[in-house]
């Protein structure tokens, strides 16, 4: 029993009954009766009930519950409790929750994630034992629970991840005055000069005794029954504001009266010259509302509040008046154990602090409001919120609109008074329930909150991913705006490494006539890409990139080992499958020759994907027409385990540090026009200064190349231009020498003694290969004078071939020969069939990677011979990496790669694949390279060298048939 005031509070925290209702009994059966005597009916079911920790979800104790639950607790209330009004309070319960106090229904919630209350006055027995029973209807990819669908509620990323139910949030009983304070919001005003405050106050029941009307104060007008008056009261309302530093700053008093039932109250309380609110000055004032009659004090509330404005003109943001590059990253609201909320305060406190440290100033809370307290938190620590509804990708139902106002209602209604919020969003990638709703869905935001910035369909605009995307519209709404404005808000998922013309296509993204057509590169389809160019034509703004990236392979092991001994659990039971498929497919492809460890695999993957996001980041901060981005995501979860720059247990990974360096003051970007190079062919390095804050106008640039001897070559320094923003220098030119290997190119932004910033540019020299001795002859790639028997069968572009052409191919192999098919694609059915005929079943899979990675691994092996191997593919290999990698054949696995189920519809496992295979057919060797180095062997010195070797080691093959 806490008090506070004039309320007094009783905590429902601890043991709770549990029972499930699997079969539909308890509601006829009376469970809501609790154990009551005297009823006909059941009551509640003692045997088959288990005892739970209240507030949790009952995954913690019951993992694979799901469907509907019955809780029971039993209480005491103190008889001075008289006169008073009693509010029964949830924090959150998953999904929909009915509750009866005393066997009597005291009301019901729809939604799992955000509070809820009811007035329970009638029903309590004051200074005697009280019965409280809580039915709780979970949602469930396998059945409809109560009719309710899951992919028509609003269910945040439950299909993705783990569906869950029970009621998660604190509960607790509150006492209330008869005149108590339900609500105060303040949206703050700069160009005024002061903050507009609302105060709803309820004049409520004032029997001696409470209430006695049987369905309690209900009448719209007031309660009307004889043995319960309410009249109309008269008090004052006391209104007073602290500065950060704890002085008063404004004060207000008005006496009102007060009719019976709720009603209203405006302010407009001046506050010249206002501390504002940012990232850099989270200055918080205090509104304290007292409401009071005779010096004595009636009810009283307190919110903290910050005064900033946040807007949007033509996709540019501003806070406080001021352009904001909007840096982000996208928290999944998901924790280990607990699913829905952290297990611990200090795991908010650390991502939140890690993501500012970082120097990020937004967080995308995505697809579900924020976990409790956590925007008590960005507010106070000084973090930018975009806030999303949990409709996420909600399918149409005749409840669509219905769920949609409800669940925006409620999230609006709980987080409106934290500054740190500035976005509400309303969908995310749904064109079509925005389509059906978004236009009713803003105004009714617009209604409830008129300062901030709405979206409706996050990622509208375009959603891009290899082979497949799609464009539609997005729009916003500007802060104190009524009419919805275009905006480019885009998804980019180009996984890594990043080619030079994806690079380039990020950089210029935004421009009408863009120079790379990124379809081309099998990002999306032409017809899109051409409808987004044709929307940048007209439109005059900035792109938002509200999602690309990813972060980067988790280390299973300890991710586990951080359960400890709850390795029962959903997440826990998952996490472990991974693991051990990991480990399992590692050992049997005998990776340890590459890696060494499982570890040196993560490590490696972690690497790859930190040097890939860095580009993507680096080409956008570079791209004077890009407003912000937001990198998909914060943190791992669930199967997303190679997401995140945090894994599951808030711990970083090395791409947080890439992150780091990227979000400083300055930044210097470099990138060489190709990642290789032939030996003594030079190679131009671009080199970009992006400045946050102003250049002084005394410091300079200073050049050095590393050769692969170690040896230095210094430039001299070049002097930068003062000022802030994005500043395009001349590029330099490298020459690199007849040595192979890697060319280090560093640059650093240098004020007297002090190294502002720095990058590492590295160009990799290769001797040049002499692919002249070969020619192309019926089919066959031989060499010049060779022997027939050393011709080879060569189908370097699959495509190309008839189906004749590929009859005496494979019947040529199955003769006896040697033949290499260039790589696959989807769209190759002609090819596809012609192999499913000789018994390959060939399964393609994407192989460039998107949010989540795919990792290629490359063995030290005669394939490889002079090229970077012992490792994973980097930006070396990006040219001629697999768009499509291979289901393993059963053959010979040259190079491989791995990825792992993405889905609930498949166990969750590791995939392997491979991407050059050689497959014994009747009596030949067939070698299927899904490498793209045929087509880039006369331009790239490494995809020349591959193919070089490539046909060597077929060769080999054939001479060991014949």
């Amino acid at each position: 029993m806490s008090t506070s005031g004039s309320r007094a509070r009783l905590d429902l925290s601890g043991p709770w009954q549990l029972a499930f209702d699997p079969g539909g009994e308890g509601i006829s059966g009376g469970w809501w009766l609790g154990q009551e005597t005297g009823h006909s009916r059941e009551g509640w079911p003692e045997a088959r009930s288990t005892w739970v920790q209240v507030p949790a979800l009952w995954n913690v104790s019951h993992p694979d519950a799901e469907g509907v639950g019955f809780y029971r607790r039993v209480f005491s209330l103190p008889a001075e409790w008289r006169g008073r009004g009693l509010q029964l309070h949830f924090g959150g319960v998953s999904y929909r929750a009915e509750a009866w106090l005393n066997g009597v229904y005291a009301g019901s919630h729809e939604g799992a994630y955000t509070p809820f209350s009811f007035d329970v006055t009638p029903l309590v027995r004051l200074g005697s034992e009280n019965q409280l029973v809580v039915r709780v209807a979970s949602l469930s990819k396998a059945q409809d629970v109560d009719g309710m669908v899951l992919g028509e509620s609003p269910a945040s990323k439950q299909s993705w991840y783990y569906t869950h139910g029970g009621v998660w949030g604190e509960v607790f009983l509150e006492a209330v005055p008869p005149l108590f304070c339900q609500s105060v919001t303040v949206d703050p005003d700069l160009h005024q000069e002061m903050a507009l405050v609302e105060v709803g106050v309820s004049n409520g029941c004032t029997h001696p005794l409470g209430c006695t009307h049987p369905l309690g104060c209900t009448h719209p007008l007031g309660c009307t029954h004889p043995h319960c008056p309410v009249e109309s009261q008269r008090a004052m309302v006391h209104l007073q504001v602290a500065r950060p530093d704890g002085s008063l700053a404004a004060e207000e008093r008005s006496r009102v009266a007060f009719p019976p039932g709720a009603c209203r109250l405006a302010y407009r309380v001046p506050l010249p010259r206002p501390l504002l609110w940012s990232p850099e000055a989270p200055n918080l004032y205090q509104l304290r509302v007292t409401i009071g009659e005779g010096g004595e004090e009636a009810d009283s509330q307190v919110v903290a509040f910050g005064m900033r404005e946040f807007t949007v003109r033509d996709g540019e943001f501003f806070l406080n008046g001021e352009p904001i590059y909007l840096r982000g990253l996208l928290l999944q609201p998901h924790y280990p154990v607990t699913l829905v909320t952290p297990p611990t305060r200090e795991m908010m406190v650390r991502e939140i602090t890690l993501a500012k440290e970082a120097g990020f100033n937004l967080i995308r809370a995505h697809i579900r409001p924020a976990p409790p307290g956590y925007l008590d938190l960005t507010d106070e620590m000084g973090m930018l919120v975009y806030a999303e509804s949990s409709l996420a990708w909600i399918k149409d139902s005749p409840r669509l609109l219905d769920h949609g106002r409800r669940e925006l209602s409620a999230m609006i209604e709980r987080d409106r008074n934290h500054p740190s919020v500035v976005f509400w969003g309303i969908y995310n990638e749904n064109r079509a329930a925005s389509a059906l709703t978004s236009e009713a869905l803003v105004r009714f935001v617009r209604a409830l909150d008129p300062t901030r910035v709405v979206v409706d369909n996050s990622g509208g605009s375009m959603a891009i991913d290899q082979d497949f995307g799609w464009v539609d519209r997005t729009t916003v709404v500007p802060s104190r705006a009524l009419h919805r404005q275009p905006i480019q808000d885009v998804h980019v998922y180009v996984g890594a490494p990043l080619t030079p013309p994806v690079y380039e296509w990020m950089r210029t993204l935004g421009m009408s006539d863009p120079p790379v057509d990124i379809s081309d590169h099998d990002f999306g389809s032409q017809p899109m890409v051409e409808e987004f160019n044709r929307e940048l034509r007209s439109y005059r703004g900035k792109v938002f990139v509200s999602e690309l990236g990813c972060g980067g392979m988790a280390d299973l092991d300890e991710v586990v080992a951080g359960y400890g001994g709850q390795r029962d659990l959903q997440d826990a039971r998952e996490m472990i499958a991974f693991r051990d498929s990991l480990h399992q497919g590692f050992a049997a492809r005998r990776l340890d020759r590459i890696f060494g460890s499982v570890r040196g695999l993560i490590a490696a993957s972690q690497a790859q994907q930190a040097a890939g996001l860095t580009r993507q980041v680096e080409a956008l901060m570079a791209n004077p027409h890009v407003s912000g981005y937001v990198v998909t995501q914060l943190n791992d979860v669930a199967w997303e385990f190679h997401a995140g720059v945090l894994d599951p247990w808030r711990n970083p990974k090395p791409v947080y540090h890439a992150l780091k360096r990227l979000n400083g003051p300055h930044c210097v970007v470099l990138k060489a026009a190709t990642p290789v190079v032939a030996c003594g062919d030079a190679v131009d390095v671009a080199i970009t200064l992006v400045n946050r804050r102003p250049l002084h106008g005394d410091e300079h640039i200073h050049l050095t190349v590393y050769t692969p001897a170690g040896k230095q070559v210094e430039a001299s320094p070049q002097v930068v231009p003062g000022g802030a923003g994005i500043r395009q220098l001349p590029a330099v030119s490298i020459e690199t020498g007849e040595i192979p290997g890697d060319y280090r190119v560093v640059v650093q932004l240098i004020r007297g003694h002090e190294t502002l910033a720095e990058s590492t540019e590295v160009v990799l020299a290769l001797p040049r290969v002499d692919l002249e001795g070969w020619r192309m002859e019926d089919g066959g790639w031989r060499m010049e004078d060779a022997e027939e028997s050393q011709s080879l069968l060569l189908a370097a572009d699959p495509a190309s071939l008839t189906g004749e052409d590929w009859i005496r191919l494979l019947d040529a192999v199955e003769m006896g020969r040697a033949a290499i098919v260039g790589p696959l694609h989807k769209r190759d059915g002609l090819a596809l069939r012609a192999l499913k005929n000789r018994g390959l079943d060939v399964q393609l899979h994407y192989g460039i990677g998107n949010w989540m990675g795919c990792y290629h691994w490359i063995p030290a092996s005669d394939l490889f011979a002079g090229l970077p191997a012992g490792c994973l593919g980097g930006e070396a290999y990006a040219d001629v990496l697999p768009w499509y990698c291979l289901s393993e054949l059963g053959g010979e696995v040259l190079a491989g790669s791995l990825r792992n189920t993405q889905s609930r519809r498949e166990p969750p496992a590791m995939l392997w694949y491979s991407d050059v295979e050689a497959l014994r057919l009747g009596q030949g060797t067939l070698i299927l390279c899904q490498y793209r180095a045929f087509e880039k062997a006369r331009t790239n010195p490494l995809a020349a060298a591959l193919v070089h070797n490539l046909i060597r080691l077929a060769q080999d093959y054939q001479h060991s048939i014949i």
